[in-house]
């Protein structure tokens, strides 16, 4: 498990906890979940924030906000053959 952002771009992953109460509750009124699935668009440790898609909708996230999001990362291969 890793906080949202250890996360690279790209990489896709399962919300498993929010630890920030506040960051929680407006993740709930925006019908983010535990169990949704994260996509990093961009993190750079340049910027304060990290822009994700989750539900179809993008957010940015402040790092700090990111650093209490505790994610699953998806990997799998498929093979077509």
């Amino acid at each position: 498990m890793k906080p949202l952002h250890k996360l690279t771009a790209g990489e896709k992953a399962f919300i498993v906890d929010m630890r920030n109460s506040h960051l929680c509750e407006e993740l709930f009124e925006l019908g983010v979940f535990p169990g949704d699935m994260v996509e990093v668009r961009e993190n750079s440790s340049e910027n304060n924030s990290i822009v994700v898609q989750i539900n179809n909708n993008t957010f940015n996230i402040y790092r700090r906000a990111a650093e209490t999001i505790i994610t699953n990362v998806v990997s799998f291969h498929v093979s077509l053959n």
